[in-house]
């Protein structure tokens, strides 16, 4: 852990690194596409951009230094104990996270859905590593750090800054494999945008019903398992999870990325109204994008996820 640029005159940041793209070096030849995720430290990242010395005093920590398909509820919970650390901090104007854009939208909705703060929150990520002859991490990480620093990003909880784009942690998405630009807001779209020194912000977040929720201990984490809808799904899946003497945790919850407007094939729903006689906690979303209505207005099937794990996981926390 590492303070950096200590101008007493400027705004004080936390940047907490986790690895990703961002922090990727090539394997080989830096113009072709091979390169290994999470090898390059927070500090590297922040030397990479000197001209963050004329924005904030940084004060740096690295949590993770991972790919972030790798992503584990131990991490997520570490992360979210030293977010809510620094921010306590009466000095601590803002925390930025630079991530990995594989699981960037369920990492930015899970600390939007446990932490309780007005301070800005935000992350960030790259689709190209650190040592790439185009790479966009430094122009990213740059922009984060603009937002956070601004006054108008307070209150806004947790948001990703991307490319120059403000999204909200519950409607940001990975809309493209390998494009620069890979992140959409869907029919929402952005809050704003980050041009120059300037923060546009055109709306504001959606509230989030029962935030905050409690944040689990790392050894705590109910199973809440991830299915689709398809031509010829059946009762299967639904039965072997439930089933399962070898799952540990038992199965809590499934949510189901259902087809159109969040339906279901007719022997995966009769499965799924079996799993909730057993006590499992069934969620549908759709594979499509938003299903309008309902307290998961706008949701995916992954962030509804990681809603119904902090539910289950608060429901056990309060039974004990």
């Amino acid at each position: 852990m590492t303070d950096s640029f200590p101008r007493a005159a400027l705004p004080q940041i936390v940047v907490l690194g986790t690895g990703g793209t961002i922090a990727g070096a090539a394997t080989g030849d830096p113009s072709l596409p091979g390169y290994t995720a999470g090898v390059l430290g927070v500090d590297a990242l922040l030397q990479s951009v000197p001209a963050l010395g004329r924005l904030a005093q940084i004060h740096t920590e690295q949590v993770a230094n991972l790919d972030s398909k790798d992503m584990t509820f131990a991490v997520w919970t570490q992360l979210a104990e030293r977010v809510a650390y620094w921010l306590a901090q009466p000095q601590i104007q803002a925390c930025v996270i630079t991530h990995g854009t594989d699981t960037l939208e369920e990492t930015a909705y899970f600390l939007r859905l446990v932490l309780d703060t007005d301070k800005p929150v935000i992350l960030t990520a790259a689709m190209r590593p650190a040592t790439a002859l185009n790479a966009d991490g430094p122009q990213n990480l740059l922009d984060a750090v603009r937002a956070a620093v601004h006054p108008a990003a307070r209150g806004l909880g947790v948001v990703c800054v991307l490319h120059g784009v403000v999204h909200a942690a519950r409607d940001v998405t990975k809309a493209n494999t390998h494009a620069v630009e890979a992140f959409s807001s869907g029919e929402r779209g952005p809050l704003g945008e980050v041009d120059g020194e300037a923060l546009r912000l055109w709306r504001q977040p959606v509230p989030e019903a029962g935030a905050p929720f409690p944040l689990p201990a790392a050894s705590e984490w109910p199973r809440v398992e991830l299915l689709t809808n398809a031509a010829g799904s059946d009762s299967a899946l639904v039965c072997c999870l439930i089933s399962s003497t070898a799952l540990q945790p038992r199965l809590g919850g499934l949510v189901v990325a259902g087809t159109g407007g969040g339906t279901v094939h007719r022997e995966l729903e009769a499965a799924l109204r079996w799993a909730e006689q057993q006590g499992v906690r069934v969620r549908v979303a759709s594979r499509v994008g938003p299903v309008r209505g309902g307290a998961d207005d706008g949701l995916n099937a992954v962030k509804l996820r990681v809603r119904l794990l902090l539910e289950l996981a608060a429901q056990n926390q309060a039974e004990r």
